[in-house]
């Protein structure tokens, strides 16, 4: 809808509300509202109708990772309390076919969601509350803190594989969660503090760097479970495939057209490798590969979000 601007006095321009909205919003004279500038678009809302925002979910019928995903996707869309319903007090875990208690799913997953405290816990809810604000200012910081977290944590997992280092291997889990803890705080900030066109792009590369996370980690596990040292073909492999971060590090800080070309290149060479292989490589590698050559696809993706930001 259209809105004619009105001059008031020399340095005053105004534009009327639509009423209804006002109405939705129970609006009268004297309140406020928030004004955010988008490039050329004004955000108007209802001051603190998001900021302080509440979310209140039955999540009896999910299973144990719906949960999780659940809680990380509300915290880092900037919820500030979240309350969690449930009927039962376990839910299935399907990855192992078993049980697990709700109330420690929720305890174990807010600890991967910095700022944020479980400050009620009842037999059939628990609240979810942020005890700290997210500073804008920390996200540059925060940004480049989890690029150093995943550069080691590829470091680790190429030498976890060429040696068979099952101790290695086993930390990878746990990186992964740490990374998680800056991922999760990273999108948060972007969500409640980033009003640019950028913004979007921004989160995409968090959110695609996240699962890349994701990629190592069930990378390891599968390592574990193989119980024999990798071939080096494969692992060689694997290291080509884990090559194309420090790649996309660079640039995401140094923006080159050369680098864009070489995770391109690196994507079909390796890619190439793998079918000359497949028949060689015994068919539990081969599945470890497929499985981390996937990641590849997120670079692809990355670098797209990475060019629109250059321009």
């Amino acid at each position: 809808m259209k809105r004619k601007i009105m001059q008031v006095a020399e340095s005053t321009q105004l534009i009327s509300l639509p009423r209804k909205w006002c109405l939705e919003h129970k609006l009268k004279r004297g309140d406020e509202v928030e004004v955010t500038p988008k490039g050329n678009t004004l955000l108007v809302s209802v001051q603190g109708d998001f900021e302080h925002g509440k979310a209140d979910v039955d999540v009896s019928d999910l299973d144990r990772s719906s949960l999780l995903l659940l809680i990380r996707g509300l915290y880092k869309k900037g919820y500030d309390e979240i309350t969690l319903r449930f009927s039962k007090a376990s839910l299935v875990h399907f990855r192992t076919k078993k049980e697990v208690n709700i109330s420690k799913l929720i305890h174990d997953e807010v600890v991967l969601c910095p700022g944020m405290e479980l400050i009620e816990q009842r037999s059939n809810y628990c609240v979810l509350k942020a005890l700290s604000n997210a500073d804008p200012k920390e996200f540059d910081n925060l940004l480049r803190r989890m690029f150093f977290l995943i550069a080691d944590t590829c470091t680790d997992l190429v030498q976890a594989c060429q040696t068979n280092d099952a101790v290695l291997l086993g930390s990878i889990e746990e990186k992964h969660d740490n990374i998680t803890k800056f991922t999760n705080h990273c999108t948060r900030l972007i969500n409640k503090q980033q009003d640019n066109a950028n913004a979007p792009f921004v989160a995409l590369t968090v959110l695609l760097l996240e699962k890349f996370v994701d990629f190592m980690k069930n990378t390891a596990r599968e390592v574990r479970s193989y119980r024999k040292k990798l071939s080096p073909k494969t692992s060689q492999i694997i290291a080509e495939i884990l090559g194309a971060y420090p790649l996309f590090y660079d640039l995401y800080y140094k923006f080159s057209l050369e680098n864009i070309q070489k995770i391109s290149q690196l994507k079909e060479t390796t890619q190439q490798n793998i079918l000359t292989n497949a028949k060689k490589l015994p068919k539990e590698e081969l599945m470890i590969l497929s499985g981390l050559n996937e990641s590849l696809e997120l670079f692809r993706t990355l670098t797209e979000a990475r060019m629109a930001l250059e321009y």
